[in-house]
């Protein structure tokens, strides 16, 4: 990873390991092996260290997040540092973020201090565990005091309206030490990484005019990092990552047009003109006086596959010519190659259990994959999908603002409108809804689609629950980044506020009755699991989000899963909402249910109780499409159909569903019915359907696409095939033996969003 991107912080205290020394504050310490190095019997993962230029580097300052196995670093183990770089140790510094329930490590944002990177050189960093040593009491943590001594210093200025406003770090840093407000999650001076090796404090303001006025609308984020100097006791590089936001929740919307200079001692960038919409945020990573460390960190992607943080993907090698063609940073407030305007229907890069950029990086962390997810990840700074109350600092919380919501804004509004008059219980509601109303745009210069009656901000950037990336997990999992942390929890708290306050039973979080389209509970329920799992265990929303997936997922085993008279198929009751044959809504799309498939899978995979029965009674209708020909190959359904775009599910009124496989494909396919399944007849029948040349073992729907409908059910069917479910190993197998799979310029070696694998089948 670039440096400029990685950042850390040890909740129970920093520490770092060496040969001969070690120093002892938390609960976790690392093995760091570089070069040749053999491996010793604890070792966890090796990670390569990447020079990016052709010069030798001294004292190379290297930060990042690892993610952990469950167990891989027990509670009482450390990972202590070793190295055979020139026979001497390297340091490293762990600040534990996340633990596992059995107390093991689960993510940490690791720095390490290299002391000769030979230029151009990939030399393996290994990292393991050993003993807890014994605490020494040396090797203070950097203090705020010895940034200060430093001259150190950035400085943002805005241009608005030929009018200048300023933020200076350097005075929100000497007014925070002053004051002694620096600690963990503090709003004013929060400690994001504290150790001897690097401290980072993240303090805000707003922005003021000469004569003391502040701009009410933008509020500038100092997230400076301090790395230790050559010399004892001395600061050397100075990282900021300098974050604008107009993300104000509960104040009157504006859009501030303006251009921005940042500057940290020599080190500048201006940004081109920007009209940044209400609940937007971007950033700008300077490095003081432009002295940077050139070096990629460069992830075992497959050892984050093996933790079960992210799905088990197909071997893949992205093209050259391809990666070369990557997008490498992306403008503020630009959405870049994210979809503009999300709800647009088709295929889009963003969908799938991970985006297309993020998918690349885990088959291959090429340094050009990692670039080109982190600038789509800073793309969604452009959407209005950021809510902060300003009342805490944090993100919206609905246990604080229970009635908040933005699509069942004008039913909110019409209630806050409500004389506070009638029962105690009215008068409530009304106060409730007034008090957590988000205020809706207002026309001007620069918006003017906005009324009184619906919510809005104006924003040609639209983000959608149906087809919402997964945002900034696996890009703040890798860089450890307090702005790719921000950006995580952002996402769980829109998704919340986003809902009806009432169908999601105001502060319970309840994800399906909220969410009418089966996709968007599938990736509501995979941003909230990823946000809960990930998460600093000391966040102040993290419980929160944690909750809301309990909540939701022992709601969905009530009303299905535990439920002996819901539908034998593993349907949802809200799943058909499309009409067929002359039925009305009467029919679902099997793609949409293979994406809940899969998030209850990834679910069940982090931990979260309940998630593994969900997905088994969900998968009973992924295996059942692949399998049910083999009790009577004429009239069951035909695996060849199981990618179908739609199905029909239930009697023509849409009320009751019907009772089987085959009579779903009696149902869709009348004209299939009665051919023997993958039969000469049935693939003749099939070119018939389809209106082009077919041949047997093809699929429906696009069969040679990464983005196919066969690429769609791939993602429930890997999930189901790890589940206990009868058949399942049978319905993947079969789907293996598919005789057209993704190639050529639609492979998935490009393309891997839906490329995932179930983990007990053979590489």
């Amino acid at each position: 990873m670039h440096i400029s991107e990685q950042a850390g912080r040890f909740n129970q205290g920093s520490w770092v390991g060496q040969a001969a020394v070690k120093m002892l504050c938390g609960c976790a310490s690392c093995v760091l092996m570089l070069d040749a190095a053999p491996a010793r019997a604890g070792m966890v993962v090796t990670d390569n260290v990447i020079s990016t230029v052709a010069q030798a580097q001294t004292h190379v300052p290297v930060t990042f997040g690892q993610v952990f196995e469950a167990g891989d670093i027990p509670r009482g183990r450390t990972v202590t540092v070793t190295a055979t770089l020139n026979g001497q140790p390297v340091a490293l510094q762990v600040d534990s973020k996340a633990t596992h329930p059995d107390g093991s490590l689960r993510h940490a944002v690791l720095t390490a201090m290299v002391p000769a990177l030979p230029g151009n050189a990939t030399l393996p960093l290994t990292l393991s565990t050993s003993p807890s040593p014994t605490v020494t009491g040396q090797d203070q943590p950097i203090s705020l005091s010895q940034l200060l001594a430093t001259n150190y210093d950035a400085d943002v200025s805005l241009d608005i309206g030929g009018r200048r406003y300023a933020a200076n770090a350097r005075a929100l840093l000497q007014t925070a030490n002053n004051t002694n407000a620096c600690k963990p999650w503090n709003r004013h001076c929060n400690v994001w990484l504290s150790g001897p090796l690097a401290s980072e404090w993240v303090v805000n303001g707003p922005v003021t005019a000469s004569d003391g006025t502040t701009n009410p609308s933008l509020q500038i984020y100092f997230a400076v990092r301090a790395y230790a100097g050559t010399v004892p006791g001395s600061v050397g590089l100075v990282r900021t990552d300098i974050i604008v936001e107009n993300s104000d929740a509960f104040s009157p919307q504006a859009q501030p047009q303006y251009t921005a200079t940042l500057t940290s001692g020599s080190a500048s960038y201006t940004s081109p003109a920007l009209t940044q919409y209400a609940y937007t945020r971007w950033h700008q990573v300077l490095w003081w006086n432009h002295v940077q460390p050139q070096v990629y960190l460069q992830q075992d992607t497959g050892y984050i596959q093996a933790s079960k943080a992210v799905s088990r993907y197909m071997p893949l090698q992205p093209d050259e010519k391809f990666l070369a063609s990557l997008r490498q940073t992306c403008a503020p407030l630009d959405h870049c190659d994210q979809t503009q305007k999300m709800h647009m229907t088709g295929a889009q890069a963003a969908i799938g259990p991970l985006p297309r950029w993020t998918s690349v990086y885990i088959v291959d962390p090429d340094v050009r994959a990692y670039n080109w997810m982190l600038a789509n990840t800073d793309a969604l700074g452009a959407y209005g999908i950021h809510y902060r109350d300003q009342a805490t600092g944090w993100p919206v919380s609905i246990q604080q603002h229970p009635n908040v919501t933005t699509v069942g804004w004008t039913y909110a509004n019409g209630v806050a409108k409500q004389a506070l008059t009638g029962s105690a219980a009215h008068r409530d509601k009304v106060a409730a809804y007034r008090r957590d109303l988000l205020p809706t745009c207002v026309n001007n210069t620069v918006v003017t689609n906005c009324t009184s009656t619906s919510y809005g901000t104006g924003n040609p950037n639209l983000w959608d629950n149906a087809h919402q990336p997964a945002q900034s997990y696996v890009p703040y999992m890798v860089t450890g980044s307090y702005y790719y942390m921000s950006e995580l929890a952002f996402a769980a708290s829109l998704n919340e506020i986003w809902s009806g306050a009432e169908y999601r039973d105001y502060a319970r979080g309840l994800i399906d009755k909220s969410h009418s389209q089966v996709r968007g509970k599938a990736w509501t329920l995979r941003q909230m699991a990823d946000a809960a799992w990930l998460l600093p265990d000391d966040y102040p929303l993290k419980a929160e989000f944690k909750a809301d997936v309990e909540n939701s997922l022992a709601d969905w085993n009530q009303k299905y899963t535990n439920n002996p008279n819901a539908n034998p198929l593993g349907l949802l009751d809200s799943g058909h909402s499309y009409s067929m044959q002359g039925g009305t809504r009467n029919a679902m799309a099997p793609w949409m249910h293979s994406f809940f498939t899969w998030s209850a899978g990834h679910a069940a995979e982090l931990g979260f109780a309940g998630a593994a029965e969900l997905r088994d009674w969900l998968a009973k209708f992924e295996i059942g499409l692949m399998t049910d020909w083999q009790a009577n190959p004429t009239q069951g359904y035909c695996w060849l159909e199981a990618s179908a775009y739609t199905l029909v599910v239930t009697d023509p009124t849409g009320k009751t569903y019907l009772p089987s496989h085959s009579a779903i494909y009696a149902a869709t396919f009348p004209s299939l019915v009665g051919l023997a399944c993958n039969s000469p007849a049935m693939v003749t029948a099939m070119g018939t359907l389809e209106k082009q040349p077919w041949q047997a073992g093809k699929m429906h729907g696009y069969p040679n696409s990464a983005t196919g409908y066969p690429a769609n059910l791939q993602t429930g069917l890997a999930a189901a095939a790890d589940s206990a479910v009868p058949k399942a190993h049978e319905a993947w197998n079969l789907f293996e033996s598919r005789s057209v799979k993704p190639s050529g310029t639609t492979a998935y070696n490009n393309y891997p969003n839906f490329a995932v694998m179930p983990r007990l089948v053979p590489q």
